[in-house]
């Protein structure tokens, strides 16, 4: 159950083997930006600093489910990533689907240069998940209950 939109900025998250592509709303929700990449190891001591400096109010997970349906190791472990990061820092999580969400991001050229692939794939999960709040009119995705 997702319940009404809570208030505060949105962030979102393209989990890797290696490094977490960040990306923020603005506070009205509207637009999606690409933020930072930060490596997995320091992942929770950022993410902490970020939640309360930005007054984060959802934080959306990228889902990396296969053309085909299939989830694999890499959906295992964005899962296990969102129920951790709902349990310790008590913000309203959500896992979104990232089909082609880096593909998209390889396409803005300018920003990957910019802010790297991984920060760029976030803000399409990012700019997803925001249209689909719209829309719905309530948190996008399969939001985590801890």
């Amino acid at each position: 159950m997702s319940g009404p939109l809570p208030s505060g900025r949105r962030l979102a998250l393209d989990p890797g083997v290696e490094r977490i592509g960040v990306a923020i709303s603005d506070e009205s929700g509207l637009l999606a930006s690409p933020l930072l990449t930060i490596e997995n190891s320091k992942l929770d001591e950022k993410l902490k600093s970020i939640i309360e400096e930005s007054k984060i109010g959802v934080i959306y997970i990228g889902l990396p489910i296969h053309l085909s349906g299939v989830e694999g190791a890499a959906a295992t472990a964005a899962r296990d990533l969102a129920r951790r990061i709902a349990r310790n820092f008590k913000v309203k999580t959500s896992l979104v689907d990232e089909r082609l969400t880096t593909k998209s991001a390889v396409e803005n050229s300018e920003g990957v240069k910019r802010y790297g692939l991984d920060a760029m794939a976030a803000c399409e999960i990012l700019d997803f998940a925001l249209n689909g709040e719209k829309k719905l009119g309530k948190i996008f995705g399969s939001v985590i209950e801890v």
